[in-house]
């Protein structure tokens, strides 16, 4: 049975409709954060509860995203907790766990792994953690500081 001229330029007109979407869903789907990308991804744990503060030392976008050790997770082990934006300071609690934590910077729309992510070199009292990300190596864009949630989450300055 052979189709008609209008039945093939309908298949034609539904091809590149479905192209087009695909295309625009694109740049949107690109745009989403991918931390597990991130080659260097500072890693600490807790058997008890956490406290946690980001600070933001400079300019631009940043996010502090969290992901939990889960050799079953989605990512090879990584399981994206929650991605929180960073804005002068931002502050949150983490579960007791073996914890992953990264920094991305939005540059033209594209979430960016830092160049730096490094154990910080000023540390808090009591933290768990210290650490910094930068979009340059030795920067730190955003410090993050990481407590037992018996003690308050303080930056160090």
């Amino acid at each position: 049975m052979k189709k008609s001229n209008a039945s093939r330029f309908l298949c034609r007109i539904g091809a590149m409709a479905a192209a087009a979407a695909m295309t625009l869903a694109a740049p949107a789907w690109s745009a989403q954060p991918r931390p597990w990308l991130c080659r260097q991804i500072p890693v600490f744990s807790s058997s008890s509860p956490m406290t946690w503060q980001a600070t933001k030392r400079g300019a631009g976008r940043w996010l502090v995203i969290f992901m939990h050790y889960d050799p079953a997770g989605g990512h090879d082990g990584f399981t994206v907790v929650s991605t929180n934006p960073v804005n002068g300071q931002t502050q949150g609690s983490l579960d007791a766990g073996h914890w992953y934590a990264v920094a991305q910077y939005d540059s033209g729309g594209h979430w960016i792994c830092p160049a730096n992510a490094s154990a910080s070199s000023a540390g808090a009292a009591g933290a768990i953690s210290n650490l910094c990300f930068g979009e340059d190596d030795g920067a730190c864009d955003v410090k993050l500081t990481v407590k037992s949630s018996g003690s308050s989450a303080s930056a160090a300055q």
